[in-house]
C-alpha cells in the first residue's frame, strides 16, 4: 500500500513537474513572440507615422476646408436674388485661391450656375454637368469625386443650406492630382516608401508611383500590375505580403478606409537580408496593421458621405449603361496590339432639343435609351458602344473593311429611324446622323474623332438621318 502511495506521488510530481515545464515554456514562448510582435510593430510604426500627416495635410485638410467654406460664406442674398454679382463671386473665390493655393467653386441650385476660382462659369445643365445631377440624389452632406478634364482634381463638395433648411446648392474645395503626386515623391525622397489609394473597383486613385497616375484617359487598375497579381495573395486575408517590385523586395501593408470604401497600400522596400525573416512573421506584422487600421477610421471618421469614386461612374454611363469616354479610349488603346484596322463613328440624335422641349426630359431620356439598345444590338459583340455626351454616342468598330463598316453602320440608321419610341400616350419618332472616320489605330484617337466629327457635320449640313465617311 506503501509502494502504491509512493507511485501515485511520483506521478503527481511528474505532472506537476511537466505542468510547470509547460507553464514555463508557455510564458517563455509568449514573451519572445510578444517581444518579436513589439518588435515588428515598433519597426512598422516608424514606416507608417509619416502617413499620419499626409493623410491629414494632403486629405482632411482640404475637407475642412471645404467644411468651414460652407458655414462661413452667406448665401442668402443669392438666394433671394435671381441678378447675381458672378464677378464679385469670381473675385472672392480667386482671392481664396491665391492665398490657400486650392480650386474654389460654388454651385448654385436656383440660378443652376457654377462659378471656379480659376475664372470659369457655366450653367449646370442636366445631362452635360453630371457631378451635380447625381450628388443631388444622395443624402449625405459632404461629397468626394474627381472632376476637371486636362487638369484631373479631386474635389470636396459639400452641401448648403439657409437658415429655414432650404437646398442652396454645393460649395466645394478642389485639389490638383499633381500636387498630390508632388507630396507623394517629396515623401517618398525622405521616407523611401510608396503609396496606392484604391477605390472599391481596384483601381489607383492616388499613386506616388509614376506610372500609376490618374489622367483624363487613364484610370490604373491594381489588378492589371504584375507584381501584385503574380503573388497570388489575397490581401484582404492577412493585411501584408511580401513581393518583389523592380529586383527589390517590398512589404505591402493594407490598411482599409472604411468611411471611404477606400484602401490605402504603403509599399515599404525591404533589405535583401531581412526579406526572408520579415516573411515569416508577416503575419505579426499584420496585428500592428490592425491598430493602424483602427486609427486610420478615426482620422477618417469626419469624412461621411464620400460619393461613390470610380462607381461604374469611370467607365459605364448611367442613363444608358454603355462604355463612357473613359473606357473608349483605354479601349482604343489596347487595340493598337491586336488589329490593323479602326472605324470610328461620331452619332448625334436629330433635332434632339426639340424631343426635350416638346415631351420632356424624362422622354428624351427614354429616347437615349433606345438609341444605346439599337446601336448595341446592331454592332459585333467585340465592337464598343459609347455614350460621348448629352445626345452624342462614339462607335469603335475594328477589323472589318470600310465598305462592310459603313454597310453595317446604315442598318443601324435605318433601324434607329424604323423604331420610334412610345413615351406614355406619344410616339416619338427620331433619327440620327453618322460621321465616319476609318483608318488604323496607329493614328491618335482625337484625330479620329475629329475626322468622324467633321463627317457628322456633313451629315447634317447635307439634311440628317444619313452617314458621311470622311475624306481628307
Amino acid at each position: 500500500m506503501l509502494k502504491a502511495l509512493v507511485g501515485k506521488n511520483t506521478q503527481s510530481l511528474l505532472i506537476l513537474i511537466l505542468l510547470s515545464v509547460l507553464a514555463v515554456f508557455a510564458v517563455t514562448g509568449y514573451i519572445a513572440i510578444n517581444n518579436i510582435v513589439s518588435e515588428q510593430s515598433r519597426i512598422q510604426q516608424q514606416a507608417i507615422s509619416p502617413v499620419y500627416s499626409l493623410v491629414n495635410r494632403e486629405l482632411l485638410k482640404p475637407l475642412h476646408i471645404a467644411e468651414t467654406f460652407a458655414e462661413t460664406i452667406t448665401f442668402d442674398q443669392l438666394l433671394d436674388s435671381d441678378e447675381v454679382d458672378e464677378a464679385f463671386i469670381l473675385e472672392q473665390l480667386s482671392r481664396m485661391e491665391q492665398r490657400l493655393k486650392l480650386t474654389f467653386f460654388v454651385a448654385l441650385e436656383k440660378q443652376r450656375k457654377q462659378l471656379m476660382s480659376n475664372g470659369r462659369q457655366f450653367d449646370l445643365i442636366e445631362g452635360k454637368v453630371y457631378w451635380y445631377f447625381e450628388a443631388l440624389k444622395t443624402e449625405k452632406k459632404i461629397l468626394a469625386d474627381l472632376g476637371q478634364v486636362g487638369d484631373v482634381h479631386l474635389f470636396f463638395d459639400v452641401k448648403i443650406y439657409n437658415d429655414d433648411g432650404e437646398f442652396l446648392g454645393f460649395v466645394g474645395v478642389g485639389k490638383r492630382i499633381k500636387s498630390f503626386v508632388e507630396s507623394f515623391a517629396s515623401y517618398k525622397k525622405q521616407y523611401g516608401y510608396d503609396f496606392l489609394f484604391v477605390n472599391e473597383l481596384d483601381q489607383v486613385i492616388l499613386s506616388s508611383l509614376p506610372d500609376l497616375i490618374v489622367t483624363d484617359e487613364y484610370i490604373p487598375d491594381l489588378n492589371s500590375l504584375p507584381w501584385f497579381t503574380d503573388s497570388n495573395v489575397n490581401l484582404q486575408d492577412l493585411d501584408s505580403i511580401i513581393v518583389e517590385l523592380n529586383d527589390e523586395d517590398v512589404l505591402i501593408s493594407e490598411i482599409s478606409i472604411p468611411q471611404l470604401n477606400w484602401r490605402l497600400l504603403l509599399l515599404t522596400p525591404l533589405e535583401r537580408r531581412q526579406a526572408k525573416l520579415t516573411h515569416t512573421f508577416a503575419i505579426n506584422a499584420g496585428l500592428a496593421s490592425s491598430a493602424i487600421i483602427v486609427v486610420i477610421t478615426v482620422l477618417f471618421f469626419s469624412f461621411i458621405g464620400y460619393k461613390r469614386y470610380l462607381e461604374k461612374r469611370m467607365e459605364v454611363d448611367a442613363l444608358t449603361g454603355l462604355a463612357n469616354r473613359n473606357y473608349l479610349q483605354r479601349r482604343y488603346h489596347q487595340l493598337k496590339h491586336r488589329t490593323s484596322s479602326v472605324c470610328i463613328v461620331m452619332v448625334d440624335l436629330d433635332h434632339f432639343k426639340k424631343i426635350n422641349d416638346t415631351y420632356g426630359h424624362n422622354a428624351g431620356d427614354a429616347v437615349l435609351r433606345e438609341a444605346a439598345h439599337i446601336l448595341t444590338s446592331m454592332l459585333r459583340t467585340d465592337d464598343t458602344v459609347c455614350r460621348w455626351g448629352g445626345e452624342e454616342f462614339v462607335l469603335m468598330i475594328h477589323n472589318l473593311p470600310a465598305d462592310k463598316c459603313l454597310s453595317l453602320i446604315n442598318r443601324a440608321r435605318e433601324h434607329i429611324a424604323a423604331h420610334p419610341v412610345i413615351f406614355e400616350d406619344d410616339t416619338i419618332q427620331f433619327t440620327a446622323s453618322f460621321g465616319v472616320s476609318v483608318g488604323t489605330p496607329d493614328e491618335q484617337f482625337s484625330k479620329h474623332l475629329a475626322n468622324a466629327d467633321v463627317a457628322l457635320y456633313e451629315s447634317k449640313k447635307n439634311g440628317r438621318n444619313q452617314a458621311t465617311v470622311y475624306e481628307a
